[in-house]
């Protein structure tokens, strides 16, 4: 079995108000857009990124290890009418600021209003997130590309020799992958 590039698409946070532990394995950029678009399409979520301090991030592995993790932070805006355009310096709960205004005070006031407005679920289908994945210098996979019915392992751990699991079939290959840690390629939430 030979280690598979891939993107693992990265949403948590840390237990207390909320939990959330969110991986969307992919194996092309589109796919990871499309999947951390599905994740903004909940109102909830996008609450959670400038509210609760949320980790936001474009792992990218190649041939099985991760090679770069980039915040998306920096690339992300949030846009509701009748408000400035929230942007973020990077993860945590104070790194939000609304775009074009630079009195502290407005700034805790804008964020606290729209958050409670989006929890409250006011804002629902009028809120848009977007990612400028153009600036945020994300390589191109190599090698072969995890797809639909692989398993990867996340994280910088060191890789197994898996080819003393070849003579296993497919139930067994997968117990024994699970064991180890890997995770089948696609969407999972360790914390739900």
């Amino acid at each position: 079995m030979t280690p598979k590039s891939f993107y693992d698409v990265r949403f948590a946070v840390a237990p207390g108000a909320a939990r959330k532990d969110a991986h969307h394995i992919r194996g092309s950029l589109d796919q990871a857009m499309a999947a951390l678009d599905l994740e903004f399409e909940d109102p909830g979520n996008t609450w959670l990124l400038f509210q609760s301090g949320a980790d936001l991030a474009l792992d990218v592995y190649q041939r099985g290890r991760r090679v770069s993790s980039i915040d998306l932070h920096p690339f992300v805006t949030v846009r509701a009418a009748g408000y400035p355009d929230i942007a973020f310096r990077g993860p945590g709960g104070s790194t939000a600021y609304a775009v074009g205004t630079d009195d502290p005070d407005r700034v805790k006031t804008v964020l606290a209003e729209l958050g409670d407005r989006m929890f409250a679920g006011d804002l629902d289908g009028t809120v848009d997130v977007t990612v400028d994945w153009d600036s945020a210098g994300v390589p191109p996979l190599v090698g072969e590309r995890a797809e639909e019915g692989d398993y990867v392992l996340l994280g910088d751990g060191p890789l197994d020799d898996l080819d003393e699991l070849d003579d296993l079939d497919e139930d067994e290959l997968e117990d024994e992958l699970i064991d180890r840690g890997y995770v089948e390629y696609g969407d999972h939430d360790f914390d739900a």
